[in-house]
């Protein structure tokens, strides 16, 4: 005679439990197929849109009246501001580059380090230093909102 295994025996017991009970989750794993609509006022539906804060109406009034977590929409950048950061890269890239060319033909003896070329060093790091606190300052900007 063979032992009989937990796992299948478990399994067995727990499918019968499941069948025997009428769970929303199924229904919802084979599709919604039905619909419901309400008519509300302008003001009704305002509030609505207010509550959802991004989610779909659906979800949101379904999660509402089933008991179901809410989810949270994720926040996307705007455009414009994934765009400024883009472009703020690329001006931080171009001015390493200057810097590091500079450095370059300064170490190699084709230029030698005069007032003005330490200037011009010194105003590129400041540049760069710059951009880079405004591209963090967007990008820390976006994550307080998004944490909220």
């Amino acid at each position: 005679m063979r032992d009989a295994n937990p796992k299948t025996e478990l399994e067995t017991a727990l499918s019968t439990i499941l069948e025997s009970n009428s769970l929303i989750e199924e229904d919802s794993k084979q599709g919604r197929h039905q619909t419901i609509s309400f008519k509300v006022t302008q003001a009704e539906k305002e509030r609505l849109q207010q509550r959802c804060c991004g989610i779909v109406l659906s979800d949101y009034i379904r999660a509402r009246l089933f008991d179901y977590p809410l989810s949270r929409p994720k926040t996307v950048m705007p455009l414009v501001n994934r765009e400024t950061l883009y472009h703020l890269k690329c001006i931080e890239a171009t001015l390493k580059q200057q810097t590091q060319v500079i450095q370059s033909s300064l170490k190699t003896g084709e230029q030698p380090l005069t007032d003005e070329i330490y200037k011009y060093l010194s105003t590129l790091n400041q540049l760069s230093e710059k951009i880079y606190q405004l591209r963090r300052e967007i990008v820390d900007e976006f994550r307080l909102t998004n944490d909220d």
